[in-house]
């Protein structure tokens, strides 16, 4: 699998955690190893996590275990979000590290009840945020033993599955159906028949993968090939010198001509106005879509909901 799916968190050397803030405008699909918190300080973002989409509003929390498929992007409304990135190695039952967990913590759907009410977890994670802006060395422990007690806390009072692998196993997850129809796509941009290659690659009809695509990301083969070659292209013209010709076939488009008019219309601006104008990203902005958000607004808005 290439990165263009999977996210690469990177962690700092003495800290087990990436706390960040920040507004969403959308996501692809992504998954990573990181169990993630989310807790919405302002708006509204859909939340996909395969296969079930919500609407996380303003005071929702919602973890995202690890490797779990996931998906974001913006409503109608202007949102400031917060996310706790929380290593998988933080999970290990030091007695068992042949196991893994999957929490069910969710304020939206709340399909499995908690043992106190969410505003424990969403005060936790609020007073996260704020220490993480710290830079003091008591900030920092602060911050540690506030992640810890996070965690103690899912343990103590979330639902929570065990999954035990025999000893000296590989830990992986089950087949997700998912996950490799997009890391197919992504392997085979160059297909000519990728749908029919890719129903005989994980065993379904045509009708069957276009009606379970539809259901679950509202997308079809063609779509999902192509916005992969946009975000592709999109982040070879911000991080590389390579030509315009170069990046339409390496982005798997047929021609230079298509590449333009297909990137012109779906961008809004050419390859080259892109290049030229375009806000230089990191190998995970493709993944993520950030924007600016108010900064002091979102320091209001942590306090408010510490009380």
């Amino acid at each position: 699998m290439n990165s263009y799916i999977y996210e690469v968190i990177e962690h700092d050397a003495k800290f087990p955690a990436k706390i960040f803030i920040t507004s969403i405008e959308k996501s692809s699909y992504h998954w990573h190893f990181d169990y993630e918190l989310v807790l919405i300080l302002k708006g509204s973002v859909y939340l996909n996590i395969w296969p079930e989409t919500c609407i996380v509003s303003e005071g929702n929390i919602v973890l995202v275990n690890s490797k779990a498929v996931h998906g974001l992007r913006k409503t109608n409304q202007e949102n400031i979000c917060l996310f706790i990135q929380l290593k998988k190695e933080l999970f290990e039952y030091w007695q068992n590290k042949n196991q893994s967990f999957r929490f069910y913590l969710n304020s939206v759907t709340d399909d499995v009840k908690m043992k106190v009410p969410y505003s424990k977890f969403v005060r936790t994670a609020a007073l996260i945020g704020l220490e993480c802006s710290g830079k003091n060395i008591y900030a920092l422990y602060r911050m540690q033993a506030l992640i810890y007690t996070l965690i103690a806390d899912l343990f103590e009072y979330a639902q929570y599955d065990i999954r035990q692998y025999a000893e000296n196993s590989i830990i992986t997850e089950e087949s997700d159906i998912l996950l490799k129809i997009i890391e197919f796509i992504e392997e085979n941009l160059y297909e000519e028949n990728i749908t029919e290659a890719l129903c005989h690659h994980i065993g379904m009809s045509e009708k069957t993968l276009y009606r379970f695509l539809k259901m679950h990301t509202n997308m079809t083969v063609k779509v999902i090939a192509m916005s992969i070659k946009l975000e592709k292209a999109q982040y070879l013209l911000t991080t590389t010198k390579k030509t315009i010709d170069v990046i339409a076939q390496e982005s798997g488009f047929g021609s230079d001509s298509s590449f333009y008019r297909i990137f012109r219309k779906e961008i809004g601006v050419t390859p080259k106005e892109y290049r030229k104008y375009g806000i230089k990203v990191d190998n995970n902005k493709r993944v993520q879509g950030y924007l600016h958000y108010n900064k002091s607004e979102a320091l209001k808005l942590l306090k408010s909901f510490t009380k």
